[in-house]
Protein backbone atom coordinates (compact mmCIF):
# COMPACT_ATOMS: atom_id res chain seq x y z
CA UNK A 1 0.00 0.00 0.00
CA UNK A 2 1.41 3.52 -0.80
CA UNK A 3 1.90 6.08 2.68
CA UNK A 4 -0.64 7.30 4.18
CA UNK A 5 -1.90 11.11 3.43
CA UNK A 6 -1.67 13.28 6.24
CA UNK A 7 -4.74 12.32 9.10
CA UNK A 8 -7.23 14.52 10.19
CA UNK A 9 -5.93 15.06 12.97
CA UNK A 10 -2.42 15.56 11.69
CA UNK A 11 -3.83 18.22 9.56
CA UNK A 12 -5.70 20.03 12.47
CA UNK A 13 -2.30 19.91 14.48
CA UNK A 14 -0.62 21.31 12.03
CA UNK A 15 -2.72 24.36 11.30
CA UNK A 16 -4.09 24.82 14.67
CA UNK A 17 -1.00 27.10 14.96
CA UNK A 18 -1.40 30.29 13.91
CA UNK A 19 1.47 31.45 13.18
CA UNK A 20 4.50 29.55 12.72
CA UNK A 21 7.83 32.08 13.00
CA UNK A 22 10.75 30.04 11.34
CA UNK A 23 13.06 33.28 10.74
CA UNK A 24 15.41 34.77 13.07
CA UNK A 25 13.43 37.82 13.65
CA UNK A 26 11.91 37.73 17.15
CA UNK A 27 8.25 38.79 16.79
CA UNK A 28 7.26 41.66 19.20
CA UNK A 29 3.81 41.08 21.46
CA UNK A 30 2.22 43.65 18.55
CA UNK A 31 3.51 41.64 15.84
CA UNK A 32 1.90 38.75 16.65
CA UNK A 33 -1.01 40.46 17.36
CA UNK A 34 -1.29 41.82 13.52
CA UNK A 35 -0.44 38.50 12.47
CA UNK A 36 -3.29 36.49 14.45
CA UNK A 37 -5.76 39.18 12.65
CA UNK A 38 -5.01 36.48 9.29
CA UNK A 39 -3.22 38.78 6.33
CA UNK A 40 -6.41 39.47 4.83
CA UNK A 41 -7.29 41.75 7.72
CA UNK A 42 -7.94 45.05 6.55
CA UNK A 43 -6.49 48.16 9.04
CA UNK A 44 -8.57 51.19 8.77
CA UNK A 45 -6.41 53.47 5.54
CA UNK A 46 -4.95 56.48 7.17
CA UNK A 47 -6.28 58.74 4.55
CA UNK A 48 -9.47 58.33 1.67
CA UNK A 49 -8.15 57.99 -1.85
CA UNK A 50 -10.29 60.13 -3.29
CA UNK A 51 -8.67 59.52 -6.58
CA UNK A 52 -9.74 56.26 -6.46
CA UNK A 53 -13.14 57.30 -5.12
CA UNK A 54 -13.71 59.65 -8.01
CA UNK A 55 -12.63 57.15 -10.78
CA UNK A 56 -14.84 54.76 -9.27
CA UNK A 57 -18.06 56.94 -9.43
CA UNK A 58 -17.01 57.50 -13.08
CA UNK A 59 -17.27 53.90 -13.78
CA UNK A 60 -20.62 53.13 -12.29
CA UNK A 61 -21.98 56.75 -13.96
CA UNK A 62 -20.83 55.13 -16.82
CA UNK A 63 -22.55 51.47 -16.37
CA UNK A 64 -26.01 53.54 -15.36
CA UNK A 65 -26.34 54.98 -18.23
CA UNK A 66 -25.00 52.00 -20.31
CA UNK A 67 -28.09 49.85 -18.38
CA UNK A 68 -30.52 52.76 -19.37
CA UNK A 69 -29.31 53.23 -22.94
CA UNK A 70 -29.60 49.32 -23.67
CA UNK A 71 -32.41 48.25 -21.25
CA UNK A 72 -34.84 45.88 -23.03
CA UNK A 73 -32.47 45.45 -26.22
CA UNK A 74 -30.91 41.87 -27.32
CA UNK A 75 -27.20 41.73 -27.65
CA UNK A 76 -26.74 40.48 -31.70
CA UNK A 77 -24.58 38.38 -31.73
CA UNK A 78 -24.64 35.17 -29.50
CA UNK A 79 -21.81 33.31 -30.79
CA UNK A 80 -18.90 34.73 -29.30
CA UNK A 81 -17.79 32.76 -26.47
CA UNK A 82 -15.82 35.70 -25.25
CA UNK A 83 -15.03 39.43 -26.71
CA UNK A 84 -13.02 42.51 -25.08
CA UNK A 85 -15.16 45.30 -22.51
CA UNK A 86 -16.37 48.00 -24.99
CA UNK A 87 -14.84 51.38 -23.67
CA UNK A 88 -18.25 53.42 -25.44
CA UNK A 89 -18.85 55.91 -22.62
CA UNK A 90 -22.85 57.40 -23.87
CA UNK A 91 -23.68 61.10 -23.37
CA UNK A 92 -26.78 62.02 -20.63
CA UNK A 93 -29.56 60.25 -20.64
CA UNK A 94 -33.12 61.47 -21.57
CA UNK A 95 -33.85 60.04 -17.78
CA UNK A 96 -33.87 63.14 -16.14
CA UNK A 97 -34.23 61.36 -12.68
CA UNK A 98 -31.34 59.27 -13.17
CA UNK A 99 -29.13 62.61 -14.23
CA UNK A 100 -30.34 63.85 -11.16
CA UNK A 101 -29.03 60.76 -9.26
CA UNK A 102 -25.02 61.26 -10.95
CA UNK A 103 -25.05 64.93 -10.80
CA UNK A 104 -25.60 64.22 -7.01
CA UNK A 105 -23.17 61.74 -6.19
CA UNK A 106 -20.09 63.39 -8.48
CA UNK A 107 -20.50 66.80 -6.87
CA UNK A 108 -17.38 67.71 -5.76
CA UNK A 109 -17.85 67.90 -2.28
CA UNK A 110 -18.52 64.53 -2.43
CA UNK A 111 -14.29 64.37 -3.26
CA UNK A 112 -13.13 66.71 -0.71
CA UNK A 113 -10.53 65.78 1.92
CA UNK A 114 -12.19 64.51 4.88
CA UNK A 115 -10.33 65.49 8.65
CA UNK A 116 -7.79 63.41 9.29
CA UNK A 117 -8.93 62.05 12.55
CA UNK A 118 -9.15 58.19 11.43
CA UNK A 119 -11.27 56.05 14.00
CA UNK A 120 -8.29 52.98 13.42
CA UNK A 121 -9.57 49.76 14.20
CA UNK A 122 -5.81 48.88 15.69
CA UNK A 123 -4.00 50.49 18.01
CA UNK A 124 -1.28 52.40 17.03
CA UNK A 125 1.88 50.18 18.34
CA UNK A 126 0.13 47.40 15.80
CA UNK A 127 0.14 49.56 12.87
CA UNK A 128 3.93 50.39 13.67
CA UNK A 129 4.10 46.48 13.71
CA UNK A 130 2.70 46.39 10.25
CA UNK A 131 5.44 48.87 8.94
CA UNK A 132 8.09 46.90 10.93
CA UNK A 133 7.36 43.49 9.39
CA UNK A 134 6.27 45.35 5.72
CA UNK A 135 10.09 46.90 6.04
CA UNK A 136 12.16 44.08 7.04
CA UNK A 137 14.31 42.78 4.22
CA UNK A 138 15.14 39.61 5.57
CA UNK A 139 12.18 37.85 5.87
CA UNK A 140 9.04 36.85 3.71
CA UNK A 141 5.76 35.89 5.19
CA UNK A 142 3.22 33.34 3.89
CA UNK A 143 0.40 31.51 3.92
CA UNK A 144 0.24 28.13 4.87
CA UNK A 145 -0.90 26.08 1.82
CA UNK A 146 -4.00 24.34 4.24
CA UNK A 147 -5.61 25.54 7.56
CA UNK A 148 -4.75 29.25 7.05
CA UNK A 149 -2.00 29.31 9.34
CA UNK A 150 0.58 32.48 9.45
CA UNK A 151 4.34 31.50 7.99
CA UNK A 152 7.56 33.68 8.77
CA UNK A 153 10.57 32.54 6.79
CA UNK A 154 13.85 34.08 6.62
CA UNK A 155 13.56 35.25 2.67
CA UNK A 156 17.19 33.16 2.11
CA UNK A 157 15.65 29.85 3.08
CA UNK A 158 12.89 30.41 1.31
CA UNK A 159 14.56 31.66 -1.45
CA UNK A 160 16.60 28.34 -1.99
CA UNK A 161 14.27 26.23 -1.15
CA UNK A 162 12.44 27.65 -4.30
CA UNK A 163 14.99 27.72 -6.78
CA UNK A 164 16.05 23.91 -5.40
CA UNK A 165 12.07 23.19 -6.64
CA UNK A 166 12.81 24.77 -9.71
CA UNK A 167 16.42 23.25 -10.41
CA UNK A 168 13.95 19.77 -10.94
CA UNK A 169 14.51 19.51 -14.72
CA UNK A 170 11.90 17.11 -14.96
CA UNK A 171 9.34 19.93 -14.63
CA UNK A 172 11.39 23.18 -14.60
CA UNK A 173 14.21 24.57 -17.51
CA UNK A 174 16.01 27.55 -16.95
CA UNK A 175 15.52 30.22 -19.49
CA UNK A 176 19.06 32.91 -20.51
CA UNK A 177 15.75 35.25 -21.39
CA UNK A 178 12.36 36.24 -21.70
CA UNK A 179 11.26 34.49 -24.77
CA UNK A 180 8.25 37.06 -25.01
CA UNK A 181 8.97 37.67 -28.48
CA UNK A 182 9.01 34.63 -29.89
CA UNK A 183 6.06 33.52 -27.94
CA UNK A 184 3.90 36.29 -29.03
CA UNK A 185 4.91 35.53 -32.92
CA UNK A 186 3.91 32.02 -32.44
CA UNK A 187 0.32 33.01 -30.68
CA UNK A 188 -0.71 35.08 -33.14
CA UNK A 189 -0.04 32.47 -35.61
CA UNK A 190 -2.36 30.08 -34.15
CA UNK A 191 -5.03 32.79 -33.61
CA UNK A 192 -5.02 34.06 -36.80
CA UNK A 193 -4.62 30.90 -38.73
CA UNK A 194 -8.27 29.33 -37.32
CA UNK A 195 -10.08 31.23 -39.88
CA UNK A 196 -13.27 30.20 -39.93
CA UNK A 197 -13.64 28.89 -36.28
CA UNK A 198 -13.62 32.30 -34.46
CA UNK A 199 -15.75 34.93 -34.55
CA UNK A 200 -13.96 38.62 -34.86
CA UNK A 201 -14.67 39.35 -31.56
CA UNK A 202 -13.07 36.58 -30.27
CA UNK A 203 -9.96 37.29 -32.02
CA UNK A 204 -9.54 40.52 -31.07
CA UNK A 205 -10.41 39.48 -27.06
CA UNK A 206 -7.36 37.21 -27.51
CA UNK A 207 -5.59 39.10 -29.15
CA UNK A 208 -5.43 42.87 -27.92
CA UNK A 209 -4.89 43.07 -24.47
CA UNK A 210 -1.61 44.18 -22.39
CA UNK A 211 0.79 41.69 -21.17
CA UNK A 212 2.70 40.91 -17.89
CA UNK A 213 4.86 38.44 -16.39
CA UNK A 214 3.96 35.78 -14.77
CA UNK A 215 5.55 35.62 -11.16
CA UNK A 216 6.48 32.46 -9.43
CA UNK A 217 6.12 31.62 -5.47
CA UNK A 218 5.03 29.12 -3.71
CA UNK A 219 2.79 27.94 0.10
CA UNK A 220 4.42 26.36 2.57
CA UNK A 221 3.16 22.80 2.89
CA UNK A 222 3.23 22.71 6.97
CA UNK A 223 0.74 20.03 7.46
CA UNK A 224 3.44 17.96 5.13
CA UNK A 225 6.83 19.06 7.23
CA UNK A 226 7.41 16.19 9.99
CA UNK A 227 9.37 18.61 11.70
CA UNK A 228 6.50 21.87 11.73
CA UNK A 229 3.84 18.46 12.86
CA UNK A 230 6.18 17.36 15.53
CA UNK A 231 6.68 20.96 16.95
CA UNK A 232 2.93 21.70 16.41
CA UNK A 233 2.35 18.55 18.55
CA UNK A 234 4.44 19.71 21.59
CA UNK A 235 3.33 23.49 21.50
CA UNK A 236 1.12 24.61 24.08
CA UNK A 237 -0.10 27.72 21.97
CA UNK A 238 -1.02 29.13 18.89
CA UNK A 239 2.16 30.73 18.28
CA UNK A 240 5.49 28.14 17.34
CA UNK A 241 8.56 29.67 17.16
CA UNK A 242 11.43 27.72 15.98
CA UNK A 243 14.18 26.79 13.44
CA UNK A 244 14.17 26.33 9.96
CA UNK A 245 12.39 23.56 9.01
CA UNK A 246 14.57 21.92 6.52
CA UNK A 247 12.24 19.34 5.02
CA UNK A 248 9.43 22.12 4.17
CA UNK A 249 7.97 21.93 0.98
CA UNK A 250 5.85 24.59 -0.83
CA UNK A 251 3.16 24.10 -3.66
CA UNK A 252 4.20 25.76 -6.74
CA UNK A 253 1.52 28.56 -7.62
CA UNK A 254 2.29 30.71 -11.33
CA UNK A 255 0.59 34.14 -10.79
CA UNK A 256 -0.08 35.47 -14.16
CA UNK A 257 -3.41 37.53 -14.89
CA UNK A 258 -2.30 38.61 -17.69
CA UNK A 259 0.48 36.61 -19.09
CA UNK A 260 0.59 35.49 -22.95
CA UNK A 261 -1.60 33.09 -22.55
CA UNK A 262 -4.10 33.83 -19.86
CA UNK A 263 -6.92 34.58 -22.59
CA UNK A 264 -6.67 31.89 -24.16
CA UNK A 265 -6.62 29.46 -21.35
CA UNK A 266 -9.89 31.28 -20.17
CA UNK A 267 -11.19 30.75 -23.61
CA UNK A 268 -10.72 27.05 -23.51
CA UNK A 269 -12.04 26.39 -20.08
CA UNK A 270 -15.16 27.49 -21.51
CA UNK A 271 -15.08 25.52 -24.34
CA UNK A 272 -13.94 22.24 -22.12
CA UNK A 273 -16.34 23.09 -19.36
CA UNK A 274 -19.62 21.46 -20.90
CA UNK A 275 -17.42 17.75 -21.12
CA UNK A 276 -17.00 17.52 -17.32
CA UNK A 277 -20.32 16.93 -16.94
CA UNK A 278 -19.73 13.42 -18.52
CA UNK A 279 -17.33 12.65 -15.78
CA UNK A 280 -18.94 10.34 -13.49
CA UNK A 281 -17.27 11.01 -10.90
CA UNK A 282 -17.59 14.79 -10.71
CA UNK A 283 -18.74 16.72 -7.76
CA UNK A 284 -19.47 20.33 -8.56
CA UNK A 285 -19.26 21.55 -4.80
CA UNK A 286 -19.69 20.60 -1.04
CA UNK A 287 -23.72 20.51 -1.33
CA UNK A 288 -23.50 17.98 -4.69
CA UNK A 289 -21.56 16.05 -2.29
CA UNK A 290 -23.94 15.97 0.64
CA UNK A 291 -26.98 15.32 -2.08
CA UNK A 292 -24.90 12.42 -3.52
CA UNK A 293 -24.40 10.74 -0.23
CA UNK A 294 -26.33 7.56 0.36
CA UNK A 295 -28.28 7.38 4.10
CA UNK A 296 -27.44 3.74 4.75
CA UNK A 297 -24.68 1.25 4.25
CA UNK A 298 -23.31 -2.02 5.38
CA UNK A 299 -21.78 -2.52 8.45
CA UNK A 300 -18.88 -3.72 6.90
CA UNK A 301 -18.14 -0.66 5.02
CA UNK A 302 -15.32 1.97 5.61
CA UNK A 303 -14.90 5.70 4.49
CA UNK A 304 -12.23 6.21 2.50
CA UNK A 305 -10.40 9.16 0.71
CA UNK A 306 -8.09 8.91 -1.99
CA UNK A 307 -5.75 11.68 -2.99
CA UNK A 308 -3.63 12.66 -5.95
CA UNK A 309 0.22 13.71 -5.32
CA UNK A 310 0.87 17.04 -6.69
CA UNK A 311 -1.43 16.86 -9.34
CA UNK A 312 -1.35 19.41 -11.71
CA UNK A 313 2.66 19.50 -11.75
CA UNK A 314 2.74 15.53 -12.64
CA UNK A 315 0.11 15.43 -15.36
CA UNK A 316 2.41 14.66 -18.57
CA UNK A 317 1.53 16.87 -21.34
CA UNK A 318 0.96 13.39 -23.71
CA UNK A 319 -1.37 11.70 -21.09
CA UNK A 320 -3.40 15.69 -21.02
CA UNK A 321 -3.27 15.24 -24.82
CA UNK A 322 -5.19 12.20 -25.11
CA UNK A 323 -7.51 12.72 -22.52
CA UNK A 324 -8.75 15.83 -24.04
CA UNK A 325 -8.81 14.01 -27.22
CA UNK A 326 -10.71 11.24 -25.73
CA UNK A 327 -13.64 13.57 -24.74
CA UNK A 328 -13.60 15.53 -27.67
CA UNK A 329 -13.73 12.39 -29.80
CA UNK A 330 -16.44 10.75 -27.05
CA UNK A 331 -19.03 13.76 -26.74
CA UNK A 332 -18.17 16.17 -30.71
CA UNK A 333 -21.55 17.53 -29.69
CA UNK A 334 -19.86 19.45 -26.42
CA UNK A 335 -18.64 22.19 -28.65
CA UNK A 336 -19.68 24.71 -31.05
CA UNK A 337 -19.32 22.97 -33.93
CA UNK A 338 -17.51 26.09 -35.77
CA UNK A 339 -14.02 25.05 -33.41
CA UNK A 340 -11.85 22.20 -34.90
CA UNK A 341 -10.29 19.79 -32.40
CA UNK A 342 -7.39 20.59 -34.16
CA UNK A 343 -7.27 24.16 -32.68
CA UNK A 344 -8.62 22.92 -29.25
CA UNK A 345 -6.14 20.84 -29.00
CA UNK A 346 -3.25 23.37 -30.78
CA UNK A 347 -4.54 25.89 -28.43
CA UNK A 348 -3.91 23.45 -25.36
CA UNK A 349 -0.52 22.36 -26.01
CA UNK A 350 0.71 25.87 -26.72
CA UNK A 351 -0.59 26.96 -22.93
CA UNK A 352 1.00 24.24 -21.57
CA UNK A 353 4.08 24.72 -23.65
CA UNK A 354 4.81 28.15 -22.79
CA UNK A 355 4.35 28.42 -19.01
CA UNK A 356 7.33 30.82 -18.37
CA UNK A 357 7.31 33.43 -15.73
CA UNK A 358 9.77 34.58 -13.17
CA UNK A 359 11.38 34.07 -10.03
CA UNK A 360 14.39 36.45 -8.56
CA UNK A 361 14.95 38.31 -11.94
CA UNK A 362 15.33 34.79 -13.57
CA UNK A 363 12.96 33.39 -16.55
CA UNK A 364 11.76 29.71 -16.16
CA UNK A 365 9.35 27.30 -17.94
CA UNK A 366 7.58 24.60 -17.08
CA UNK A 367 8.32 21.33 -19.02
CA UNK A 368 6.06 18.85 -17.39
CA UNK A 369 2.25 19.65 -15.56
CA UNK A 370 0.01 22.43 -15.74
CA UNK A 371 0.17 25.48 -13.65
CA UNK A 372 -1.51 26.27 -10.67
CA UNK A 373 -2.71 29.64 -11.74
CA UNK A 374 -4.01 29.16 -15.27
CA UNK A 375 -7.15 29.20 -15.43
CA UNK A 376 -8.33 26.10 -17.49
CA UNK A 377 -6.31 24.50 -15.09
CA UNK A 378 -9.23 22.75 -12.89
CA UNK A 379 -10.87 21.88 -15.88
CA UNK A 380 -8.28 20.17 -17.46
CA UNK A 381 -7.21 18.44 -14.42
CA UNK A 382 -10.90 16.70 -14.16
CA UNK A 383 -11.02 15.90 -17.48
CA UNK A 384 -7.24 13.72 -17.42
CA UNK A 385 -8.62 12.32 -14.29
CA UNK A 386 -12.03 11.37 -15.71
CA UNK A 387 -10.13 9.78 -18.47
CA UNK A 388 -8.24 7.66 -16.31
CA UNK A 389 -11.18 6.71 -14.43
CA UNK A 390 -12.74 5.22 -17.38
CA UNK A 391 -9.65 2.87 -17.13
CA UNK A 392 -10.23 2.07 -13.31
CA UNK A 393 -13.82 0.93 -14.22
CA UNK A 394 -12.72 -1.36 -16.64
CA UNK A 395 -10.47 -2.97 -14.00
CA UNK A 396 -13.23 -3.28 -11.73
CA UNK A 397 -14.85 -6.49 -11.76
CA UNK A 398 -17.90 -6.79 -13.90
CA UNK A 399 -20.85 -7.86 -11.11
CA UNK A 400 -19.31 -4.52 -9.23
CA UNK A 401 -18.42 -2.23 -11.72
CA UNK A 402 -22.09 -0.94 -11.69
CA UNK A 403 -22.25 -0.18 -7.60
CA UNK A 404 -18.35 1.36 -7.71
CA UNK A 405 -19.15 4.19 -10.38
CA UNK A 406 -22.07 4.91 -8.30
CA UNK A 407 -20.17 5.29 -5.37
CA UNK A 408 -16.51 6.79 -6.34
CA UNK A 409 -16.96 10.77 -6.36
CA UNK A 410 -14.08 13.77 -7.09
CA UNK A 411 -13.32 16.98 -6.09
CA UNK A 412 -10.59 18.02 -8.67
CA UNK A 413 -7.57 15.53 -7.18
CA UNK A 414 -9.67 14.74 -3.72
CA UNK A 415 -11.73 11.35 -4.23
CA UNK A 416 -14.17 9.65 -2.22
CA UNK A 417 -15.52 6.12 -1.73
CA UNK A 418 -17.75 4.32 1.24
CA UNK A 419 -16.47 0.58 0.43
CA UNK A 420 -17.75 -2.36 1.41
CA UNK A 421 -15.12 -4.96 2.60
CA UNK A 422 -16.89 -7.75 2.12
CA UNK A 423 -16.82 -6.63 -1.23
CA UNK A 424 -13.68 -4.93 -2.07
CA UNK A 425 -10.24 -5.45 -1.31
CA UNK A 426 -9.22 -1.84 -0.75
CA UNK A 427 -5.37 -2.53 -1.13
CA UNK A 428 -6.04 -4.35 -4.26
CA UNK A 429 -7.73 -0.87 -5.63
CA UNK A 430 -4.94 1.15 -4.37
CA UNK A 431 -2.37 -0.88 -6.49
CA UNK A 432 -5.22 -0.22 -9.82
CA UNK A 433 -4.95 3.46 -8.82
CA UNK A 434 -1.42 3.71 -9.03
CA UNK A 435 -1.11 1.68 -11.88
CA UNK A 436 -3.71 3.89 -14.28
CA UNK A 437 -0.40 6.30 -14.94
CA UNK A 438 3.60 6.08 -13.96
CA UNK A 439 3.15 10.17 -13.07
CA UNK A 440 -0.26 9.85 -11.40
CA UNK A 441 0.31 8.30 -7.81
CA UNK A 442 -2.51 8.31 -5.24
CA UNK A 443 -2.22 8.49 -1.24
CA UNK A 444 -5.25 6.90 1.16
CA UNK A 445 -6.69 7.60 3.78
CA UNK A 446 -9.81 5.09 5.46
CA UNK A 447 -11.85 5.08 8.47
CA UNK A 448 -14.77 2.87 9.94
CA UNK A 449 -16.47 6.06 11.61
CA UNK A 450 -15.08 9.60 10.91
CA UNK A 451 -13.47 10.96 7.68
CA UNK A 452 -13.03 15.02 6.57
CA UNK A 453 -13.90 15.43 2.84
CA UNK A 454 -14.05 18.75 1.71
CA UNK A 455 -15.71 20.69 4.07
CA UNK A 456 -17.88 17.91 5.34
CA UNK A 457 -16.84 15.43 8.09
CA UNK A 458 -18.63 12.47 7.46
CA UNK A 459 -19.85 10.05 10.41
CA UNK A 460 -20.87 6.41 10.28
CA UNK A 461 -22.86 5.60 13.11
CA UNK A 462 -24.07 1.67 12.60
CA UNK A 463 -25.25 1.18 9.10
CA UNK A 464 -26.10 5.47 8.95
CA UNK A 465 -24.50 7.89 7.58
CA UNK A 466 -24.63 11.70 9.24
CA UNK A 467 -22.65 14.56 8.30
CA UNK A 468 -21.20 17.62 10.20
CA UNK A 469 -19.12 20.40 9.40
CA UNK A 470 -15.10 19.88 8.87
CA UNK A 471 -13.24 23.24 10.81
CA UNK A 472 -10.68 22.19 8.49
CA UNK A 473 -10.55 22.81 4.65
CA UNK A 474 -9.29 18.92 3.95
CA UNK A 475 -9.09 19.73 -0.08
CA UNK A 476 -6.48 21.83 -2.46
CA UNK A 477 -8.06 25.06 -3.71
CA UNK A 478 -8.74 26.13 -7.03
CA UNK A 479 -6.43 29.45 -8.29
CA UNK A 480 -8.21 32.49 -10.76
Amino acid sequence: MEPHAATPEEVTKATDVQIINISNHILSQEEINILQKGLKFCPTPEKQNTDELKGDVIDFTRKLRLAEMFYGTEDKDTVSLVRNKSDYTPEKSNDEYLEQYITHITNKENFAAKPSNVNHNISRKEREAINSLKNNPDIIIKEADKGGATVIMNKDFYKNKIEEMLSDSCYYEKLERDPYHQTKQEYSKLINNDENGLTEKEKEYLLKFERKESNFYGLPKVHKSEILKSKCQNNINNVLQTEEANDLKFRPIVAGPSNETHRLSHFLDIVLKPFVQHVDSYIRDTNDFLAKLPNKVTTSSVLTSFDVESLYTNIPHNLGKQAIEYWLNKYPESIPSRLSKEFIISSMMFILENNVFKFNNNYYKQTKGTAMGTKFAPTYATLVLGFLEKKLYERIPDNLREDFVTKWKRFLDDCFIILDTDKYDINELTKILNSLHDSIKFTIETDETKLPFLDVLILKDGDEIKTDIFSQSYRQPPIP
